[in-house]
């Protein structure tokens, strides 16, 4: 409960309107591969990512669209058809054991229709997919193949961008082939771009996916190419 209040989303509201979200919320704990909520469903809850690891994937393409993103602790879904009374555009599925605040979706609109002026709390997560979808762009526009590969292992990990935890390496628990779908590019290519960046001394190959040894260092890389 802390970390849903000090951390993301909520810890930018008021407090009695983080009290009335929670105050609704049931706990859950989910072992890696068990789905958290389907694209297309048009209602659902609201659920807050407390711990563990999200993947994504969206339904506004072919069947066979590879993982798009790592979803990292605090995150917030299901707000789509609270907001826009559309059905959900991702699929989500624990990628590591998780733990979930889930909101029934009627007990979200109770309290909006007792403070109707806490509707516009919901903008900021609002912004989270766009904000998604964009980064995701930038890096598959990249046009040197290895510097693509090193932004979306960044962003699957989590340190796509500089923050309080640069100091510490950190893990993407992605296989090769759903990094290189990730990248959009082949499984040979990333097995040895991989090895060129564990010669550098920028990651290390772990039995459960990729660990970024500094992350600092393979954004400049991004970046420069250096």
């Amino acid at each position: 409960m802390r970390i849903l209040i000090n951390r993301g989303w909520l810890s930018t509201t008021p407090v009695e309107f983080q009290r009335a979200i929670l105050s609704n919320c049931r706990w859950q704990r989910l072992e890696a591969g068990v789905s958290i909520q389907e694209g297309g469903e048009e209602i659902g809850e609201l659920i807050g990512l407390a711990q563990g690891i999200v993947e994504m994937r969206t339904i506004l393409g072919p069947d066979d669209t590879p993982i798009m993103h790592f979803a990292h602790p605090v995150v917030w879904f299901g707000y789509i058809p609270i907001i826009f009374g559309t059905p959900r555009r991702i699929t989500g599925a624990a990628k590591t054991p998780v733990w979930l605040a889930r909101i029934p979706h009627a007990a979200v609109m109770a309290e909006l229709t007792k403070r109707p002026e806490w509707w516009r709390h919901f903008l900021q997560p609002a912004l989270y997919y766009g904000d998604v979808a964009v980064n995701i762009a930038a890096d598959l526009l990249i046009r040197d193949s290895e510097r693509r590969c090193a932004a979306v292992l960044l962003r699957l990990c989590g340190r796509r961008f500089a923050g309080p935890d640069d100091s510490h390496p950190c893990e993407a628990p992605v296989t090769q082939d759903e990094l290189a779908g990730a990248a959009n590019l082949s499984r040979n290519s990333v097995g040895a771009m991989l090895k060129r960046m564990a010669a550098r001394g920028l990651i290390r190959l772990g039995y459960r996916g990729v660990i970024i040894l500094a992350p600092p260092a393979l954004r400049a890389f991004v970046e420069t190419g250096q």
